[in-house]
Order: C-alpha cells, then sequence, then structure tokens
C-alpha cells in the first residue's frame, strides 16, 4: 500500500509567534521532514513523487536524490544508463551527468517509463539553452476505438485494463461472483482510456480490507465512470502523476485512506461522485500548481475532512458541492512535507458545507485538531471563498489561520466574499495571528467574527486589508486539541467498523452505453439546494474570542496560552512607564527616548529598559519582571500542556 504520513500528520494550528511558548511547544511537535548533507542539486523522493519534478542543471553536476518518503523506491533511467536500486526511506542516490540531454527516469516500484506515474527528469542545458515548459492541453471527447468488456470477455477488469490501448473503453457489467462484487486492486498503465461501470450502484470492486486501492492510475488521460470501490487499505480512486484525469459518477466509502484522490496530477475533474467513512478526506487534489482542475456535484460526508489538498491551487475550482457531517469540512493547506509549499489559488465557491463537527467520523488522530470548522484555508494565499453556504459549526464557519511545520506559513492574499454563515459556536468569521496582508473579508452575512468587526478592519479593497493582524485566541482550541491528539487522549474511530453510509446508492450516468469518453469539464445541471439542514449549534459566550462555555481544560489553557501572557505584557508597560514619569535624574529627552523604545519595540522595548536603563527600580524586582515572570509563566504552561490537556 502505498502511504504519504506527512499529509496525515497535519496541523491546523496559529498564533505562535505573539506567544513564545506556543511557537516553542509546536516546533518541538511539528513532524519535519527528512533533510541531507548532500551538495550540489538534490531532488526529494516522496509518496509517491520526485520533487522537483523537473531538475535543470549544467554539465557536470552531480544529481542526488533523498528518500524523503516512508516507503523504498528507485531511481532509474528510462534507458537503463542510471539505476539506483532500491533504497530505503533516508538514503539517497548520486549520478553524475557530463552531456547535455533530457534523462528522463521513474520510480519502478511506483511508475513506469515514458512519464506515468512517480517519474520525472533530469535536463542538462547546453550552455547557451533557453528552456521553456510545454503547454500540454486536455485532449477533446470522441468516440471509442474499441469496447472491451467484463466479464463477458475479459473474466477480470485488470485483464481487460492490461488488454487495452489508447483510445479504448473498458465496459464493465456486475460481477458474476458469489457476492456480487469484484475483489481486485487494479493497476491502470495504459493511457487515454475509458473504464466505465454499467450500473455505478452495482459494479462494485470491494477490498476486503486487504487490497491497496480499488483503482491506482499512473497514465494520462485516463477516465474512471460510474461504479463504486469500497473497503480498501488505500484509496478507492486514485490518480498520481498524470496529466489529465477524470472521475465520475463514482461512489468510494469506508476505504483505509482515502476516497477519490489525485496527487501531483493536472488537467482533471471530479464530478458527480461521493465520498464517505474515510480517515483522511473523502475529496483530495494536491501536490500540483497549476492543477487546473474542478471538483463539482459530488457530496462529501462522514469523512476525517471532506476536501483536503496541500499546496495545490492554480485554477482549482471546488463547487456545488455538499460538504457535511464530517470532522472538517474544506481544508485546503501548506506543508513543507509535500512538493511546492505555499498552497495557492484555490476557488471555493457555491457549496453547502453544514454540521461538521463529526465526532464519531473513522479519522487518523492528528485530523483531530481541525474538527468543528467549516471551511480551513491554513498557511494559503490567493484563495477565493466566495457564495457558499455554511452553517452548524461548533467552532467557526470560515477560519484562516497560520500552518507550522519545517516553517510558518502565514496566510495571506485571500479573500471571503458574499458568504452566508450561520450557527458557529465560536464565530462565523475568524482571522487568527499571525497572519500577513491582503486577507480581506466582504458583504459575509455573518453574527460574529473573530476579531470583531472584522468585515470593517479587513474589508476587501480597502487600505487596511493590506496589514496582517488577527486574534491569536484563535489558536487555543486548536492547540488544546492538537495536544489532546498526541498524548493520546482523543480515540479515533477505526475505518474498519464503519457501516454502509445510508446515502451510498447514488445516482448513475443517464446512459453509460453511449456517453463518449474523454478528458472534459462538466458544467451543466442546475445548481444544489443550498438550503442547511438544521443545527442545534448556538453561539457560545465569548472573552475575547475564547469560548468560557467550553470544557474546562480549554478555559485553562486559554488563560495560560493567551491572557496570561497579554496581562504579562501590560505590566512591563504599566511599570516602565510609571517608572520614567516618576524619575528626577533623567532628562526630558533621555525620558523620551525610553517612552518610545518601550512602546514602539515589542517585547524588547520593556526588557531593555529593565536591564539597561539603570531604573531606581530595585534589580530584584526589575529581574523577577523581566525574567521570573516569564519563567513562572513557561513553567506553568508547559505543566499543563504536559499534564492537564
Amino acid at each position: 500500500m502505498i502511504q504519504r504520513f506527512p499529509e496525515k500528520n497535519k496541523s491546523l494550528l496559529s498564533g505562535f509567534r505573539l506567544v513564545p511558548l506556543i511557537f516553542l511547544v509546536l516546533v518541538m511537535l511539528a513532524a519535519c521532514g527528512g533533510s541531507s548533507s548532500a551538495s550540489g542539486p538534490t531532488v526529494s523522493a516522496i509518496d509517491n513523487a520526485f520533487s522537483p519534478k523537473e531538475l535543470h542543471i549544467k554539465p557536470g553536476q552531480a544529481v542526488t536524490w533523498v528518500n524523503n518518503g516512508q516507503s523504498p523506491h528507485t531511481v532509474t533511467a528510462d534507458d537503463k544508463s542510471f539505476d539506483s536500486g532500491i533504497f530505503a526511506s533516508g538514503a539517497q542516490y548520486t549520478h553524475t551527468f557530463t552531456r547535455p540531454g533530457h534523462y528522463p527516469y521513474y520510480c519502478t516500484l511506483h511508475g513506469g517509463i515514458g512519464g506515468s506515474g512517480m517519474a520525472g527528469v533530469i535536463i542538462v542545458d547546453a550552455p547557451s539553452s533557453n528552456t521553456t515548459s510545454p503547454d500540454i492541453k486536455m485532449r477533446p471527447p470522441k468516440a471509442p476505438r474499441a469496447i472491451l468488456r467484463v466479464p463477458e470477455t475479459y473474466f477480470t477488469i485488470q485483464a481487460a485494463v492490461d488488454a487495452s490501448k489508447p483510445g479504448d473503453l473498458v465496459s464493465i457489467a456486475p460481477s458474476a461472483n458469489p457476492d456480487g462484487t469484484y475483489h481486485e486492486a487494479v493497476m491502470v498503465k495504459t493511457p487515454n482510456i475509458s473504464i466505465r461501470g454499467r450500473d455505478r450502484n452495482n459494479v462494485i470492486l470491494d477490498g476486503q480490507y486487504k487490497l491497496d486501492d480499488g483503482f491506482e492510475v499512473v497514465a494520462n488521460d485516463v477516465v474512471i465512470e460510474n461504479m463504486t470501490a469500497r473497503h480498501y487499505i488505500g484509496n478507492g480512486f486514485y490518480w498520481t502523476g498524470v496529466n489529465g484525469y477524470r472521475g465520475s459518477y463514482l461512489t468510494a466509502y469506508d476505504d483505509g485512506d482515502y476516497g477519490i484522490y489525485a496527487y501531483s496530477s493536472i488537467n482533471g475533474q471530479f464530478d458527480h461522485d461521493f465520498a464517505a467513512g474515510h480517515p483522511d478526506s473523502g475529496f483530495y487534489i494536491g501536490a500540483c500548481h497549476p492543477c487546473n482542475a474542478l471538483i463539482t456535484k459530488v457530496v462529501s460526508e462522514d469523512n476525517a475532512l471532506g476536501f483536503s489538498g496541500t499546496n495545490a491551487g492554480g485554477n482549482l475550482v471546488i463547487s456545488n458541492s455538499i460538504w457535511r457531517n464530517n470532522m472538517s469540512g474544506i481544508a485546503p493547506n501548506t506543508l513543507d512535507s509535500e512538493p511546492n509549499p505555499p498552497q495557492n489559488g484555490d476557488t471555493i465557491i457555491n457549496n453547502l458545507v453544514e454540521n461538521n463537527n463529526n465526532f464519531d467520523a473513522p479519522a487518523n488522530v492528528l485530523q483531530y485538531p481541525s474538527i468543528g470548522n467549516g471551511i480551513v484555508l491554513a498557511g494559503g494565499i490567493n484563495n477565493l471563498v466566495e457564495g457558499n453556504r455554511i452553517s452548524g459549526h461548533i467552532y467557526y464557519g470560515i477560519l484562516v489561520v497560520p500552518n507550522i511545520d519545517k516553517n510558518f506559513w502565514e496566510p495571506g492574499g485571500n479573500t471571503v466574499k458574499n458568504n452566508v454563515v450561520s450557527n458557529s459556536g465560536v464565530a462565523d468569521l475568524a482571522l487568527g495571528a499571525l497572519s500577513a496582508g491582503n486577507n480581506c473579508f466582504s458583504n459575509n452575512q455573518v453574527a460574529r467574527t473573530s476579531p470583531p468587526f472584522l468585515q470593517f478592519t479587513h474589508a476587501c479593497g480597502s487600505i487596511f486589508a493590506r496589514a496582517g493582524g488577527g486574534d491569536p485566541s484563535v489558536a487555543v482550541v486548536l492547540i488544546d486539541h492538537f495536544i489532546q491528539a498526541n498524548m493520546g487522549r482523543f480515540k479515533a474511530r477505526d475505518w474498519k467498523t464503519v457501516t454502509t453510509p445510508t446515502d451510498a446508492m447514488q445516482p448513475g450516468m443517464p446512459d453509460p452505453t453511449i456517453d463518449p469518453q474523454g478528458i472534459r469539464t462538466i458544467t451543466e445541471g442546475t445548481p444544489i439546494n443550498m438550503t442547511p439542514d438544521a443545527a442545534i449549534i448556538s453561539p457560545s459566550i465569548t472573552l475575547g474570542g475564547l469560548g468560557l462555555a467550553t470544557p474546562f481544560f480549554e478555559v485553562i489553557l486559554g488563560f495560560y496560552l493567551y491572557y496570561l501572557p497579554l496581562a504579562l505584557y501590560a505590566v512591563w508597560l504599566s511599570v516602565a512607564t510609571w517608572d520614567l514619569v516618576r524619575r528626577s535624574d533623567i532628562k526630558g529627552g533621555t525620558r523620551i527616548g525610553w517612552m518610545a523604545i518601550v512602546y514602539l519595540v515589542p517585547i524588547v522595548g520593556p526588557l531593555a529598559y529593565y536591564l539597561f536603563g539603570r531604573s531606581e527600580i530595585p534589580r530584584s524586582a526589575r529581574f523577577a519582571i523581566a525574567i521570573g515572570a516569564p519563567l513562572a509563566y513557561l513553567t506553568i504552561s508547559v505543566l499543563l500542556l504536559l499534564f492537564v490537556s
């Protein structure tokens, strides 16, 4: 099974730099990618891609591949001119390229010759070469070259796929097996084919809780339509490293990782699909930019996350879909442990996002921090969230926050407008500190925001929106959940115990016998019903954005990790001001200079005055204020994090 552990270990945490302890603790806890002492150009082999996929070097340079994934990989030239053999996680392989040219390579375990799956290319440039990226376009739909029928002509789906040639259609009838299902994990290496079930709800692939993926596609321009995949220990439907893909009228439920999943793939689409019961996300498009991809007319429910996409964007549109009863709804995010951070440029428009508070959904433990939020932009930039209906979340309806991995990623350039958000426990809109500039919020129908007056202070088009800012209290609940998850306090449900979803029976293709194959964009049909289900969430009592009606230990953590540092800083300013005003031993210019330092240089200014300002306050008192109080705060907070939460 192919596993992508970095995505599973993401944490949606924010506000760390304003509170030194939080930043320190999270740096210790954050997942970090592999490292290498190799000099010269390097390529990271992760599960399941090479990053960068294309690398330009000069003649005579050596390239080092480092396995930063969890699975073993190889680096094998298409023409066999170099081959690393299998190298395990943490190992590396180096090869020197002496002549100009293109040197395509692949992983023999997870890719194929010609750029399929996990593959890459080293381009050794001639001294005067100017390189440009190719402009690859989707192919138009056309009638199939030949139809390969399962089980009439081919007993298994894999046999028909292996026999297919570009342009063919594999047509699948319900299985003749006694239980009516196919027990296959299908690998697709033939490009430009369509694989179509003749009955969405009765053409069923069942992994029996032991097979890897229902479909794994490592070839370009492969379409899969009108069928169901369930009970796989990996994913229901999986495209990796491809150019051109489509998954239409698919049902995936109760699989061990993702439902419908595209990784490091471009020019694709998921439409009219249903995903439920997955411990990661029902839908995932990640590690691509520009993705040139569309998710539309889908339903995602009872997963850990409705949608997750790490470091993805660039013409990636999520529209006209329903995201309900997951732990968290739509959650694009930035991580260093995936290629090409930050996440950049999603459009989330005209979706119904409701009641994503499902503590009983199957989950990986570290999905827990994001529970109870509708749309979460974690460390991403340049995203548009518009025209969505969001209701019934115990924490936030729309949440824009930093994310931390090896680096601290501040959100910036995000636009949130014209949404209707209601029935949020803490706030309908929230901007967490720290944030970069140009996050703006306008014309949203909301009751409460965090910080208050967010649509005034960060209105789209105003000069104030250029500022960063945000509310550090947003981080409190996320930190509490993160610590609880790491300490084993949250017990996630095992995906193998999830029952068949009540909505598993879904409408199939209008006529699977005549619909032409091909990669294309589907935008037809009427919009979804945007009327939310009833929500039982009522706004909590808050103080500065912290819900006082939340569990006791969250309030305690909120006090020590948020309010106490602010109170301590207020003491520093107050005592320094009092002392400067009353002192008779300094002249006006010196007094004004120290006042400017104290007030205009955050944290460092007051500390500098206490340590170097020759104050008449006794040295022991000054050291107690400047050093003793912060140490006491750190000690108490660490003890709380370790023993209380």
